[in-house]
C-alpha cells in the first residue's frame, strides 16, 4: 500500500532534516544536472554558505524578469532557490517558503534578515512558514495571492500530488506560473516500490510517469503543461542501483522542469489557429537576445512569431499573462483557421 498522510511526511522530515547533511548523501545524479543560467549564478554567490550546503533540489526552476512580483515556494527547505528569488524580485516583490522540516526551516529564518540586509533592502522580503505544500491553506496562503510558484524536487515527496496542484491552482492570480522541476518516471511504479522509505526519500518511490503528471496537471486546470527541459537521473549509489533495478524494473528517472500556466478561458486542449503573431521584446536581463518560453519555442528578440492561441495567451494575449510586459502579441480569436502545428507539438 502507498505511504499516506502523516506516515510519509514522517518519513520525508526524518531523511531531510537529520539523516541528510548536504545534498552530497543524495544517491542519484538528480541534485547535480541542470546548470543555471549565468544571472542565476551569479545570485547563488550571494547565498548564504549554510543555507547552500542543504540543498536538495534536482533542477534550477528560477524565472528571470521577475522584478516586483510574489513568488511562492513549495517546500523551500533550507530556502536556497527563495534567496535567490529573494534577488531577482527586488525590494519591492515578495518571497513566501513553505516547508514542514524544522531543521531546515531554521535555518532559513535564521539567514533570511542578515541576508536582506547585505542586499541593501530597507526590509526582509522573505518569509518562510511551517506547513505542508498539500494544505497551503492551513499555512494562512490566500487564494490568487502570488505570480510565481516554484518548487524544486519536492512534489515528488508529497503522498498526494492532485492536492499539491490543486493548491498551486488556487493561490495562483490569473496569468500567474507554477514553475517548478520535479522527478518523473517513464512508467507506472508497482506498488510495493513505494512502500520503501529509502526510495521516497531519494525521490524514486514518488516518481509520477510523465503521461499521469499531465493528465493530473489538466485535471485541475494547468490545461497545458510545458516542458522546458529535461535531464536523466541517474543511481550513483551501487547497491541502490541493484534496488531500484529489483523493485522497479526497466524504468527510467528524469528531472523535468514545467511550465504551468493558470489563464481561466484562454487555453485550449490543443493549441488553434488565429493567426496571432508574439514578438519578444529583449527585456528579460538575461533573455537579451532570445526568450525560451518552453523546449518547443524560442522567441529571437524584435522577431515576429506566428503562434497558437495557448502560445499568445502564456505570453501575454490580453495582458493577463505576468510576461505580458516583455512581448507585444497582435492579433485577436475573431477568426479560426483550424489547428496551429506549433512547432510540431499541436499545443
Amino acid at each position: 500500500m502507498t505511504p499516506q498522510g502523516s506516515s510519509t511526511h514522517e518519513s520525508v522530515q526524518e531523511y531531510y532534516g537529520t539523516i541528510l547533511t548536504n545534498s552530497k548523501g543524495l544517491k542519484t545524479s538528480a541534485c547535480s544536472g541542470s546548470k543555471p543560467p549565468a544571472p542565476i549564478l551569479a545570485c547563488l554567490k550571494l547565498v548564504p554558505q549554510e543555507v547552500s550546503e542543504r540543498f536538495f533540489g534536482c533542477g534550477a526552476p528560477l524565472p528571470l524578469g521577475i522584478d516586483g512580483l510574489r513568488v511562492l515556494d513549495l517546500g523551500s527547505g533550507s530556502g536556497r532557490d527563495a534567496f535567490v528569488c529573494a534577488q531577482l524580485v527586488g525590494e519591492h516583490g515578495s518571497v513566501t517558503g513553505v516547508d514542514m522540516t524544522k531543521e531546515l526551516l531554521q535555518i532559513a529564518q535564521q539567514n533570511a534578515q542578515p541576508y536582506c540586509e547585505k542586499l541593501n533592502y530597507g526590509k526582509s522580503n522573505m518569509e518562510f512558514i511551517e506547513g505542508h505544500i498539500e494544505y497551503l491553506d492551513r499555512a494562512g496562503i490566500a487564494d490568487d495571492s502570488v505570480d510565481i510558484v516554484i518548487s524544486n524536487c519536492v512534489v515528488n515527496l508529497s503522498p498526494d500530488k492532485e492536492r499539491v496542484l490543486k493548491e498551486a491552482y488556487r493561490v495562483l492570480a490569473d496569468g500567474g506560473e507554477f514553475f517548478f522541476s520535479d522527478l518523473y518516471c517513464t512508467r507506472r511504479l508497482p506498488e510495493h516500490v513505494k512502500e520503501n522509505k529509502l526510495l521516497w526519500g531519494e525521490g524514486i518511490a514518488g516518481a509520477l510517469y510523465i503521461e499521469d503528471f499531465k493528465r493530473l496537471a489538466r485535471s485541475v486546470g494547468f490545461t497545458v503543461p510545458r516542458a522546458l527541459n529535461a535531464e536523466r537521473v541517474t543511481t550513483t549509489d551501487a547497491e541502490l542501483a541493484k534496488e531500484v533495478a529489483h523493485q522497479a524494473g526497466d524504468v527510467t528517472f528524469c528531472s523535468i522542469t514545467y511550465r504551468l500556466f493558470k489563464l481561466p478561458g484562454l487555453l485550449e486542449s490543443l493549441g488553434e489557429d488565429y493567426g496571432q503573431v508574439a514578438t519578444y521584446k529583449g527585456t528579460i536581463a538575461g533573455h537579451e537576445h532570445l526568450y525560451q518560453l518552453d523546449a518547443d519555442h524560442n522567441f529571437i528578440t524584435r522577431k515576429p512569431t506566428l503562434v497558437s492561441g495557448n502560445t499568445a495567451a502564456m505570453v501575454g494575449e490580453g495582458g493577463t499573462s505576468w510576461l505580458s510586459n516583455h512581448f507585444e502579441v497582435t492579433g485577436n480569436r475573431d477568426t479560426h483557421y483550424g489547428l496551429h502545428r506549433d512547432r510540431l507539438t499541436g499545443r
